[in-house]
This record gives structure tokens, sequence and C-alpha cells, in this order.
């Protein structure tokens, strides 16, 4: 029974990130527009925009590999997958023994790399420098998560996300000042991830291409939200066999940190705006360092550093 359980609830959290990637970012842009005085697109927008594009004829380009067509689908299944790890209502899911931190992080990066070699193979100028400018941020992007949720699971003993998601809901797993820290690398890297204009990456696909592409952007930009949400808010959340009580709670919660941290996001991107190009190296930078020190710190504390 808690075999089928635990299917049932991985089955539901891949559809809730899928439905809450479109849905959260057509969120986000009306609540931007509305802290800006606009009116703003409606919510469901994006959802009318995926529609559209899906009933488009793609665009094939002579100069364009059989690869780079397949590019998007490989990213959004990339993506998808390393969705399908991150906690968001449930622990205890039928793929949490996979969930494990780098797993996870070379999922999106191997997401990232489809579709920087995607804008590269199309030879055209701008979607070339933007995948390369993308592909520097990640090099620094990346390993700053990767650091900053190691250092969460260090002292559990085991880089496994669900079980670090565990530890920290027991309030057994970090002293208060490198959980504090690690927690500011990780909005620094949302932050970063929200300014970001990954349009020009885009500029060469059409259609269902253009489509998927999207839903890949919004379903990674879901993923650092929730891991935001899960590792320092595990408040609410149930285990895969829990009661349906249990499990409704946790879906009020996971709803409720989705919103508010999205809300904070989008008031802090229409106070303050995007942080400008040239910038980002130097935010991503300042969030590895402080995901290094969050390590250094939980490694001192144990005596082993």
């Amino acid at each position: 029974m808690t075999v089928v359980l635990s299917l049932l609830t991985q089955v539901l959290h891949i559809a809730l990130m899928l439905a809450a990637a479109p849905t959260l970012a057509g969120a986000v842009s009306w609540l931007e527009a509305r802290l800006s005085g606009r009116a703003g697109p409606p919510i469901l927008a994006p959802w009318h925009d995926l529609v559209r594009l899906s009933r488009k004829t793609p665009i094939s380009e002579d100069n364009v590999s059989a690869a780079a067509s397949l590019a998007p689908a490989f990213a959004l299944g990339a993506t998808l997958s390393a969705a399908a790890l991150v906690p968001s209502f449930t622990l205890g899911m039928a793929l949490a023994p996979l969930a494990d931190v780098l797993v996870i992080v070379s999922l999106l990066a191997a997401a990232r790399a489809a579709a920087a070699l995607a804008a590269l193979d199309s030879g055209a100028a701008r979607p070339g420098l933007a995948a390369q400018i993308a592909s520097a941020r990640a090099v620094l992007a990346e390993p700053a998560m990767m650091l900053a949720v190691v250092a969460l699971g260090l002292i559990d003993g085991s880089f496994n996300l669900d079980l670090i998601v565990g530890q920290q809901r027991e309030g057994l797993l970090l002293p208060a000042a490198a959980s504090a820290v690690a927690l500011t690398a990780m909005l620094a890297l949302l932050f970063a991830e929200a300014s970001g204009d990954g349009a020009a990456l885009d500029q060469m696909q059409a259609g269902t291409g253009l489509a998927l592409s999207r839903i890949t952007v919004w379903l990674r930009r879901l993923v650092w939200i929730d891991l935001l949400g899960s590792l320092f808010l595990p408040v609410g959340m149930a285990t895969a066999d829990s009661a349906p009580l249990a499990l409704l709670t946790g879906l009020a919660a996971w709803a409720v940190k989705l919103a508010a941290i999205a809300g904070g996001l989008s008031v802090v991107l229409t106070r303050l705006g995007k942080v400008p190009g040239h910038s980002l190296p130097d935010l991503l930078g300042v969030a590895a360092l402080l995901a290094l020190l969050a390590t250094i710190m939980v490694l001192a504390g144990s005596g082993t550093a």
C-alpha cells in the first residue's frame, strides 16, 4: 500500500509542477505589472501562449541539425526530471531515493547545455552570444546551488534531498548561522535567475519548439522556488503514507509558500529592478562565496575543517 501511495503522490507532484509552472509565471507577470501601475496580462496568458504556439507549424532552417531540433524536448525532459526529484507538498515519493543533489544539479546543467548548443548550432550571432553568456553564468550558478544544498546535507551525512528536507523539518540539521548564509546564497541565485534574459536563446525556435523552451524556463524557475520552500520553509509537508487531511494540508502549505516566495520576488524585482547583465556575474560570484562560507561553517562546527 505504501508503494502505491508513493507512486500516486509522485504522479500528482509531477502533474502539479507542470500545471504550476505556467500559472506561476502568469501570476508573477501580472503582479509585477500591477505593482508598476499597469493592468498587466491575464494570469492564464502563458497557457494561451502555449496553446497558440503548439498550433503553429515549426519553421525549419537548412543549416540547423536534427540535434538542435530535439534540444527543446531534451531540455524540457531534463528540467522536468529535476522537478520530479524536488519535493513539493510531501516527502517519501517514489523517486525520493534518486533525489540526490548532484543528480538534480546535473539535470539542470544538462538542460541549460542543450539550450545553449541549440543556439550555437543555429549559426546566428545573437543566439550564439546569448548561449556563451548563459554558459559562463552557469559555471558559477550551478556549483553555488550545489554547495548551498550540500552545506545543508553535510551534518546529516547524505546528499539525498528528501532526507535533507526531512532533517530540516525536524530542526536537527544545521546551526542557524550556517542555514541563514545558505539561504542568502539561494536567494541571490533565485534573484539572478529571475533577472536573466533567455529570450535571445529562443530566437531560432518557433511553434512547438518555442513552446517547449518557454515552459522549460518557467519550470526551471519553479524548481528554484520549490527548493527554497522545501529546504528553508518545510512546514506543513506531509509524507506519502499520511492521511488525506495531512496531504491536503501539505498541498495548501505548498501553494502558500509558492505565492509568498514568488510575490516577494516580484516586489523586489519591481522596486529594485532586475540586475543588469554586466552585474550578474558579480551577484553569482557573491552567491558562490556565500555557499562556500556556509559549507565551511558546517565543517568547522562539526570539527572536520
